[in-house]
């Protein structure tokens, strides 16, 4: 078929045009990020998450009652059930773990007698835990209430914000996110508890710099994007995917202020049985909040890195701690300095960030 050249110019003209109007088509709409997060249905939509951190509540309240009523004359500490909204969230290995200190913490807490420091051997047979100041040790010097609770903040409420990640995502999604964060709307800094009272801590109210404030970002940018549907997939994905970094780095920087802490009551000189108890007990909160992380998925530390601080930590996964050793060998401090170093060189951290990490709340 011949084209009559007088048409030519014409239809280059059309094809012009709608080769123009296709390109304005093809150009991709700019995401709007709002400054603050909104959601008319936040308490509907986060009943389950709400469920489980009750639950949480109920059985740390219950371990806080019983070191509290350890060793007390006519008084004997009740089995301490494992709330099974918390349970169910759990992962399995670690689930196994918190049944098995439940009932040593409750051993401990019905022990005639005060925490013993072991011979190096280790506890004599059929030693039970028990007040080491005021804190509730295991027969290995461990804090179990700190195990049970702060590694559940990996242990379940990270491991269900990764199912709601990897389910469904809707406009309800990010409000579980924030609730099992532990957080509100308003990410009010006074309101923060659980995983979110430790990002704020490691966070500069001042200069809203820090974990506390990159989620806060992170969050209401997760939502807009999934709001906007499917055209902003990539920005959705990067959000959480933040998210759940900024999480986990909040996390093991707070088990380095722990080890810190320790370190320095450790070095206490003459410390009485209530210093030491302190100190075991900021060791106890590093070993958990390092612990809970262990086969989680999504996460920048590897399990054998986990494994490593554990090791310095002198609490391996799968052994049986010796933490008492930090009362009585002062040559391991050192290892509360390499799990430190560990950490550090895993997030990249820098000398002036870890300082930071030193202090709750800085300023």
């Amino acid at each position: 078929m011949k084209i009559n050249k007088l048409y030519l110019p014409a239809m280059l003209c059309v094809a012009l045009i709608v080769f123009n109007c296709g390109g304005d088509n093809d150009s991709k709409p700019t995401l709007k990020i709002p400054t603050t997060y909104v959601s008319a249905k936040f308490a509907a939509n986060t009943t389950a998450e709400a469920g489980v951190v009750s639950a949480l509540k109920t059985v740390s309240d219950a371990a806080n009652a019983a070191e509290k009523d350890a060793q007390k004359a006519g008084t004997t500490v009740a089995a301490i059930p494992y709330p099974a909204a918390l349970s169910s969230v759990t992962l399995p290995a670690y689930k196994t773990l918190i049944e098995g200190w439940l009932v040593e913490l409750v051993k401990a807490a019905n022990s005639p007698d005060g925490f013993k420091i072991p011979e190096a051997s280790g506890p004599a047979a059929g030693q039970e835990g028990g007040l080491l100041g005021k804190r509730l040790l295991d027969e290995n010097g461990l804090e179990l209430e700190q195990m049970i609770q702060k590694g559940s903040f990996g242990a379940a409420l990270y491991k269900h914000a990764l199912t709601v990640i990897n389910g469904k995502l809707t406009s309800a999604s990010t409000d579980k996110l924030i609730k099992i964060f532990g957080t509100d709307v308003n990410f009010a800094w006074d309101k923060a508890k659980d995983a979110a009272k430790y990002a704020r801590r490691r966070s500069n109210k001042t200069t809203k710099k820090g974990a506390f404030y990159e989620i806060q970002k992170n969050l209401i940018t997760a939502k807009a994007a999934i709001e906007a549907g499917a055209s902003f997939t990539k920005e959705r994905d990067k959000a959480l995917n933040d998210f759940l970094l900024n999480w986990e780095e909040s996390n093991f920087a707070t088990v380095i202020y722990y080890c810190n802490a320790a370190k320095k009551l450790l070095q206490t000189s003459n410390a009485t049985d209530e210093v030491k108890g302190d100190a075991l007990h900021a060791y106890a909160e590093g070993v958990a909040f390092a612990h809970g992380f262990k086969g989680l998925s999504k996460k920048k530390i590897t399990d054998a890195q986990i494994d490593e601080v554990l090791k310095f930590l002198q609490a391996p996964a799968g052994q049986t701690p010796t933490s008492y050793k930090f009362l009585t060998n002062a040559n391991l401090i050192q290892y509360l300095e390499k799990a430190i170093a560990k950490i550090k060189s895993v997030y990249g951290f820098t000398d002036a960030e870890v300082s930071s990490f030193y202090v709750n709340d800085p300023k």
